[in-house]
């Protein structure tokens, strides 16, 4: 373990001394625990917690279709901080992953988002529109035919924009600690339009790390904290492979769909 954790997350109001070293490294399932939440399908979640669905692979995946294959939502990993000066952070290998059993959402007409985009394989954006001032609440993971399933629970006002790309040699926004995660590639979200929690608020106290569990092609998520009007999520893929990017509504969530090989 360091002694000191670099300049993490420094435009957060987080303190350390400097050593470009540290990263953030891969951890694994507890034995005997499935962290695959099958329901996150983009469905409309409970704005108090993220909650999964029971939408499968169809071309609106805020209609209901039928369960995927495994049954557990994931609620992650904490690690380093976001607003305490911090003089050590740990190896997210060594913090026991936690997961939680919540009820299926149902399907909204307000969450649909009309006809998906189809998958990319470089660079796709959005801007965030209504003055949005976003905080991520939690995020699902989801297997589902064909791809694995990330939701971005939201909350706040606006709509949410996004830049997600492949980035070769990903680093926390701020410190420029790199991100070393259990995967041969790294999908950077940058959800735009977020804003810094309300006093009290320990949404961003520390880092979030998410095993991808029983996941075909993505193998950890990593959330970092507020930057600048953004959130990084670090999604490491076992493949480079085409991805799709969108939102829903009521509740607001942003989905990305890692396509299998």
């Amino acid at each position: 373990m360091l002694a000191a954790a670099a300049l993490a997350l420094a435009a957060c109001g987080t303190q350390t001394e400097e050593d470009p070293s540290l990263s953030i490294g891969p951890t694994g399932p507890t034995d005997g625990e499935d962290r695959t939440d099958p329901d996150a399908t983009g469905e409309p979640a409970a704005t108090t917690a993220p909650s999964p669905t029971t939408s499968g692979p169809t071309t609106d995946p805020a209609a209901t279709a039928g369960p995927s294959t495994s049954g557990t939502s994931t609620s992650g990993t904490s690690t380093g901080t976001g607003d305490a000066t911090v003089t050590d952070v740990p190896d997210p290998s060594e913090v026991p992953t936690t997961t939680t059993e919540e009820p299926a959402g149902e399907a909204g007409a307000e969450g649909d988002p009309g006809p998906l985009p189809g998958f990319a394989e470089e660079t796709v954006q959005q801007d965030p529109t209504g003055q949005a001032q976003l905080i991520i609440d939690g995020i699902r993971l989801g297997l589902q035919d064909g791809f694995d399933r990330v939701v971005l629970d939201l909350s706040g006002t606006g709509e949410v924009g996004w830049r997600v790309e492949y980035v070769d040699a990903p680093a926390l926004d701020g410190s420029g600690i790199p991100v070393d995660l259990a995967g041969d590639h790294v999908l950077v979200v940058s959800a735009l339009g977020m804003a810094y929690p309300e006093p009290g608020d320990t949404t961003y106290d520390e880092l979030l790390l998410v095993d991808g569990g029983d996941l075909t092609t993505v193998s950890e998520v990593l959330r970092a904290v507020p930057f600048e009007g953004q959130v990084q999520v670090y999604v490491a893929t076992r493949d480079r492979v085409p991805f799709r990017v969108f939102r829903l509504g009521d509740p607001e969530r942003l989905v990305v769909d890692v396509q299998h090989p």
